[in-house]
Formats: structure tokens, sequence, C-alpha cells
């Protein structure tokens, strides 16, 4: 994000489009076993017949996996599908030619992002150890993993049903582990994080629900290495309420930058001594800026704790934070942010004044 707008890489644009309810672009299968090799070039056929329908479905799947404006060749279909399923290229997918996917395992992913608690159901009693299977494809999501519509294919993210925290419940109450990682960015990925970065269910408004129905289920709300990795991440995505869920549930809000995007002032005020230099002392979750982030200087955490409070509206914070003196200029990693820009993309009229008066 810049001062005025959010700078987006075209095979990020997609995310943060209007909801798309056409079926997905995938092969119909029987339950039993077919071979990978098989099914993506079914896939490639239905993208590029698809395409030429003028398919929106295939138009995400496109503007996500190609560069821009690149013709949909049967090559070029090909590199799109094998990135879509998250190989490196289709080189990589033919090496798992060979591997098979399972019907049944695919019809419980339909059925959680179509919302159809009947058939996820049927499928559960008629097959329990479905809830412990992984996807054959390189990001090895557990159905789980996929209520958070994150990290897999295009097709299988393009919109969150309303019913999501139902599919949830069922899946945790029939043995989901609610803390089981997955391939999607890290190898180290849980369906919290993958939720809490999530914009569609944000879209669907239920994120924070889902949020508080996992932890529930036995997620651990500090993140896995309890470094307050799920509200970090929460926190610099910009989606509030699921900030505000993970608190609620008992995230530590154990730093300055924390206190400040969650509007505890009083918090925030606490990590500054009698003379406001703030404390020397740092929770582990100020070491570094969530999961993949970098290292965080002890120097900049009044930088970045401005820049979250204003992506926030956290309105009485910001003003105590501009009489600390931070630095107007400073952006963040993840959408190069400064403060200015943050309170600009969140929309909020009145820290935007606040800010554009300390630049004066």
């Amino acid at each position: 994000m810049t001062d005025s707008e959010l700078l987006l890489d075209p095979h990020w644009a997609w995310l943060f489009s209007p909801l798309v309810t056409a079926r997905p672009l995938r092969p119909q299968l029987d339950r039993g076993l077919t071979r990978i090799g098989e099914y993506l070039d079914c896939q490639v056929e239905l993208l590029r017949d698809a395409h030429r329908r003028g398919d929106a479905s295939a138009a995400e799947l496109i503007r996500a996996c190609l560069p821009v404006d690149q013709p949909l060749t049967r090559e070029a279909a090909r590199e799109a599908i094998a990135r879509d399923h998250r190989y490196a290229d289709w080189v990589e997918a033919l090496a798992h030619a060979d591997d098979s996917v399972d019907g049944g395992f695919e019809a419980a992913c339909d059925a959680i992002q179509w919302g159809d608690v009947d058939a996820l159901e049927a499928l559960l009693d008629g097959r329990p150890e479905l809830v412990q299977a992984r996807s054959p494809f390189p990001h090895r999501a557990m159905l789980l993993h996929h209520v958070a519509a994150n990290g897999i294919e295009v097709e299988r993210q393009l919109q969150t049903p309303c019913n999501a925290v139902e599919i949830m419940r069922l899946l945790l109450e029939r043995g989901a582990e609610p803390d089981a990682v997955c391939d999607a960015y890290s190898g180290r990925d849980t369906t919290l994080g993958l939720l809490v970065s999530s914009a569609h269910p944000a879209a669907a408004g239920v994120q924070a629900a889902l949020a508080e129905e996992l932890c529930r289920g036995g997620a651990r709300v500090d993140g896995l290495d309890d470094d307050g990795a799920p509200l970090w991440t929460a926190i610099s995505f910009g989606y509030t309420g699921a900030a505000e869920a993970l608190a609620r549930c008992g995230a530590r809000a154990d730093n300055v930058v924390f206190a400040a995007a969650l509007g505890r002032l009083a918090d925030v005020c606490g990590y500054f001594d009698a003379d406001g230099r703030l404390a020397s002392a740092r929770a582990a979750s100020a070491e570094r800026l969530g999961l993949y982030g970098p290292p965080l200087e002890p120097g900049r955490l009044v930088d970045y704790a401005l820049i979250y409070a204003a992506l926030h509206g956290r309105r009485d914070v910001v003003p105590f934070l501009l009489d600390k003196q931070p630095d107007l200029t400073f952006t963040e990693p993840l959408f190069h942010n400064t403060a200015a820009g943050a309170a600009k993309w969140a929309g909020d009229d009145a820290i935007v004044a606040l800010l554009a008066a300390a630049q004066r």
C-alpha cells in the first residue's frame, strides 16, 4: 500500500476481487482414485473451454497464475493449472502424474467450499478417515485448512459460504486436528494463521466467528511457537474483527504494537516510562513481525505501533503515539505502508487528518 492506495502484484489482485459464485473448474470424479496426470490434463481443457466462454472463474484462475495479458495457449493453460495446484511448473506437475487424487476427498472439499453440510456429513459418515486425509497437491492441505480458503487452489478460494462456522464445527467434532500444519506458504501453516489473513471469510462476514470456533476447538491462539503469530497476521493484514476475536479468545497483547492495534490506550501508555521512553524489555511477540516477517528493530516499535493503530482506526491511540516523535516516513514491510497510507487505505478520514497535521 502506498499513501493513497493498495499496490498489488497482479498475482495477488484476485484476492480482492468480487465474489465469484460459479462452480469451480474441476473435473467431476467418482469416489475412487484417479491419476493426477489425467486429472490435470482434463482441468487444462476445462480451463481453455471456460476461457473461450468468458467464464469468470477461469478469469480469476488465469489472473492469479499467469502474467498479465498472456494468451491462453495450451502450454499457458498447463502452466496456469500447475501453478494453481502449487507446483513450480508443468514439468514438476508431470513428475507426479502417477500419484492419485481421491474423489471422496475432493468431494468433501467441494462440500466445504459450497456450504453443503449434509453432503460433507454423509462423506464423513462413510469414510471417517477423510478428516485426517491430505490433498495430494503440494500444499498438502487437510479438510480443515480448506475452510480458511487460503493457500490452496484458486478455484477452491472463490468464495466462503455463510455457514462456514457450521462446517468447521462438524470437522472439529469429527476429529480434525485444530493445529495441523500444511505447506501452503511456509510448511508450518495452521488453519488459524491461514484464516486470519484470508480475504474470503472476511468478505463473507464469518472470519471472526471462525477464529473463535477454531480456538474453542483447541487451536493455540498465540501460535505454535507461543509468539503471537496469529495476532500479528490479523493485525498486519488489516483484519480488525479477526484481531479482536483472537484477543477475546485470550491472545496475549504483550507488546506495544499489539496494544496499539487493539486500541488499548491504557496498555499502550504502560509501555512507556515516566520520561516518555519506551520500555526496553520485549516479549517474544515483539522480536519479529509475525510468522514470515523480518526481525523488529527495538527502535522501530513506536513506528510500527502507529502504523497499525492507524490501520485499525484507533483514534485515541494515534494522538498519544504522535507525541512520541515517530518516523512518519517509515513503511512496514508487508504492504509498504506508512501510517498515513494505512489510514487512507482504511478510509479513516479523522486519522488521515491527524497524520497530515503532524507532517506539517
